[in-house]
């Protein structure tokens, strides 16, 4: 039985005006007809792929990236010449060659280049009328035309003799209007019998949604640019867990990438289902969280997401973990890790700790903080005597309480008309303790207040003239605005934080064993009573350029994600 015989032509000028050389200047890397052409040769049912084109450029790249080329009359180049005698002359040319004529006729711009070879094939069978079989005796459509449109669904106006008049019925809600179809532009495909030098366009028109994401005809700068845009991004995966042992620094510092991230990526967190309270926080940003529950599961799930860029913000990683990430293809990225992992990892940032000498692929150090939008829009602290107010603030989670043994140093310190203002973690457990000391506090004639559930902690840190805090992210939050601090290591990893010992005059205490409630209220009463060393340590803080950290991480992610890219190509083509 004879089969169904498709072409698609592709016209493509040299001439274009609103973006000169439109049809070969590089979109993504690639010239923006590539697109075109790549998906037509991609059709499961297209049997030749022909470029109508007078330009020599066009046609030489056209060639290289598999089409055929018809030579295009210079009085068919013209700017007023429409495109149907332009798709007929190329028709006629390559029938007269072959001396065949072909039953389906689809012309494809190459000004839609987000289209998808699966599009193009679906748009064919409504054509052919019956799903994936292609054979002339079943070739039974009743239609002669098949344009591509998107719904524009719009309050519309138009002009009739000078005046203007609705485009609808009544003033509802857009959702509910009747819809109104925009072409694309991008597939149009008819009968042979309803192509001739005048038209395509036969007296039976069925209309085919095309994906909105898909849908894009560039025709300007803004076009273009989204164009790049949508063909440029890539999927993240964010694999971050909190809980009480690590608390939610590290789910912090992952929705403050997710959030620069997706306005121009897909980002997916992956998350273990058994530690809730980071999967809350997640859920709390309205980000897209994916959970599992084992390793097994983990990979499955991973491999559902097929993720372009694999961030880790875990600690320390096995080794077989991440060589099981690459093997997926991934490029992977590790947070704080001082693991076996970092050996396959193609990028390790360490923020919290100071190395001269790090490996190549390691990035340590203050340069790479990631703050939260929040310390952006919060003005530089400015130390004034005396001080008003003292914040206590340990995290996410305060393992040891540090928070109770910090009131307890200010109950020793009895220096009742000062301000304390406690905020507690999300994860802070031993809350009714603490409430209960702090009535005691009160009844005492102390000004206390604690806060849960804080919504901006930057307004917190500002409005202090003092913090007491443990030594992870938060000093950099601190430093970034400039309030005098007193700093507690909750664990031996964080004392190896080594940036209260790089900025000099920071107070910073020591691991939470050794240090006492006594131990506290004399580093408090110091700086409460130095007001000459708190506006050095306020100097020496805001000197640090924090603020500029989370720009250099998204640039040294995709830096090196394009060098191994390029890498990985080279390597596959060999």
């Amino acid at each position: 039985m004879e089969k169904v015989k498709i072409i698609t032509i592709i016209p493509a000028r040299g001439g274009s005006k609103g973006i000169p050389r439109k049809n070969i200047r590089l979109l993504a890397g690639k010239p923006l007809i590539s697109y075109a052409i790549k998906v037509a040769n991609g059709s499961k049912y297209v049997d030749k792929v022909i470029v109508s084109t007078e330009d020599g450029e066009i046609e030489e790249i056209s060639k290289l990236y598999g089409a055929q080329v018809v030579k295009r009359p210079e009085e068919l180049s013209e700017d007023s010449i429409p495109l149907d005698p332009v798709i007929y002359h190329a028709l006629k040319f390559v029938e007269n060659e072959e001396k065949i004529e072909y039953d389906l006729v689809m012309t494809i711009q190459p000004t839609s280049p987000l289209l998808k070879t699966e599009t193009i094939d679906s748009a064919i069978e409504i054509m052919l009328g019956n799903i994936g079989n292609q054979e002339k005796n079943t070739y039974k459509t009743e239609y002669d035309t098949l344009i591509c449109v998107k719904p524009e669904p719009h309050l519309y106006w138009t002009k009739v003799r000078g005046e203007y008049k609705p485009l609808y019925k009544e003033r509802i809600n857009r959702q509910y209007l009747d819809p109104i179809y925009k072409e694309t532009g991008s597939i149009l495909i008819s009968k042979r019998n309803s192509v001739s030098e005048n038209t395509r366009i036969g007296e039976k028109i069925n209309l085919f949604e095309i994906p909105p994401e898909e849908a894009i005809d560039i025709d300007t700068y803004q076009d273009w640019m989204l164009a790049e845009y949508r063909l440029s991004k890539k999927s993240f995966v964010f694999r971050v867990d909190g809980y009480p042992e690590i608390g939610l620094g590290h789910v912090y510092r992952a929705i403050t990438l997710a959030n620069r991230l997706i306005f121009y990526n897909d980002v997916t967190f992956l998350m273990d289902s058994n530690k809730e309270i980071g999967v809350k926080k997640v859920l709390s940003h309205h980000l897209q969280v994916v959970t599992f529950d084992g390793k097994e599961d983990l990979f499955s799930k991973l491999e559902q997401i097929n993720p372009d860029i694999v961030i880790n913000d875990i600690l320390d990683t096995e080794l077989n973990y991440i060589e099981q990430l690459k093997k997926m293809g991934c490029f992977v990225v590790n947070f704080e890790d001082l693991g076996e992992g970092t050996e396959s990892a193609d990028l390790v940032i360490n923020s919290l700790y100071e190395y001269s000498h790090p490996a190549s692929n390691h990035y340590y150090g203050h340069n790479y903080v990631c703050l939260r939008d929040e310390f952006y829009i919060i003005p530089s602290k400015k130390v004034e005597e005396p001080i008003k107010k003292i914040l206590i603030t340990f995290g996410g989670t305060d393992p040891n309480n540090l928070t109770l043994k910090a009131l307890k140093a200010v109950r020793k310190m009895d220096r009742k008309s000062i301000q304390v203002n406690i905020v507690l973690g999300f994860g802070y457990f031993p809350k009714k303790e603490l409430y209960a000391y702090v009535d005691n506090l009160l009844m005492e004639g102390y000004c206390i207040e604690v806060k849960e559930n804080v919504q901006m902690m930057a307004h917190e840190i500002y409005n202090a003239d003092l913090v007491i805090t443990s030594n992870g992210r938060t000093i950099y939050e601190i430093t970034s605005i400039g309030t005098p601090f007193i700093s507690v290591s909750q664990n031996e990893r964080e004392s190896r934080h080594l940036f209260v010992h790089y900025l000099k005059g920071i107070m910073y205490l020591g691991m939470a064993y050794d240090v006492s409630e006594e131990d506290i209220a004399t580093a408090m009463n110091e700086l409460i009573d130095d007001y000459k060393t708190r506006k050095q340590i306020n100097e020496n803080l805001l000197k640090v350029d924090i603020k500029e950290g989370i720009n250099r991480v998204l640039r040294l992610i995709f830096d090196k994600y394009e060098e191994w890219k390029k890498y990985e190509n080279l390597n596959h083509c060999r």
